[in-house]
């Protein structure tokens, strides 16, 4: 019997906005960064800014490569060292954080057709409801307030991001944090998400049920150890309904 859902969000509940992206808010977050400096009293030029958000993001790829995250403070420290301004830590720090987390604000994501109605249906059934998400440089903090702005906050139950928790999807651990949290067990649970790897794999390996969120976004992949595969949300339900 299944009595918990837990989700993806990047590419299962929401899109980004522009198909480049990353690009868009390396320019974003690399202005804003600026601003709060020269206004802090403590201004960089735009070159070395752009310099330390690359080694920034070498860093943070090296440990995703191990499954590992580093929380919002980790990060901010790594970057104002990376910018050379690593004795002025606390008295930047949340000024740089807000820059680096508030820019997807700039843009909202688009969340997919049908998400917030499947959530209330699933809601409205008593499903426990859940959301495990890898972040990068938008952190779970900020994550929150955007799914609250976009209506879809109340929905979940629990919601687990990467640099909260320091582990990543696939890693098991994410997903076992989750269930722990939702009070059910892997068995009873099902994740949806869209990365053959980091989703479907991941739950499988954790002891849930995965269902593959197939929109196209990852040309030739295959989930082939998915329980279920569906293109658009309120397919979820039909899935459920024949599983009992």
């Amino acid at each position: 019997m299944v009595r918990g859902i837990t989700f993806d969000w990047w590419h299962t509940i929401a899109e980004t906005p522009w198909p480049d992206y990353d690009d868009r808010m390396r320019h974003i977050r690399v202005e804003r960064i600026g601003e709060a400096l020269a206004a802090a009293g403590s201004p960089v030029g735009r070159g070395a800014l752009y310099q330390a958000y690359d080694a920034h993001t070498e860093l943070l790829v090296g440990s995703w490569k191990d499954l590992v995250d580093l929380t919002a403070e980790e990060q901010i420290r790594a970057f104002l060292e990376f910018a050379g301004l690593g004795d002025r830590i606390e008295g930047l720090g949340p000024r740089i954080e807000e820059a680096f987390g508030a820019a997807i604000e700039s843009r909202m994501p688009r969340l997919y057709p049908g998400i917030e109605e499947t959530l209330a249906r699933l809601r409205d059934l008593g499903y426990r409801i859940g959301l495990i998400s890898n972040t990068g440089r938008t952190w779970g903090r900020f994550l929150r307030r955007v799914q609250d702005r976009l209506g879809i906050g109340s929905y979940f139950d629990v919601r687990v991001f990467s640099d909260e928790v320091r582990v990543r999807k696939p890693d098991p651990r994410i997903f076992r944090t989750a269930i722990e949290a939702l009070r059910i067990d892997p068995s009873e649970t099902v994740h949806i998400g869209d990365d053959a790897t980091a989703d479907v794999a991941g739950a499988k390996q954790a002891g849930l049920r995965a269902v593959w969120f197939n929109t196209g976004f990852w040309p030739g992949a295959r989930a082939d150890r998915a329980d279920a595969e569906i293109g658009e949300h309120p397919r979820l339900l039909k899935v459920l309904e024949a599983w009992g």
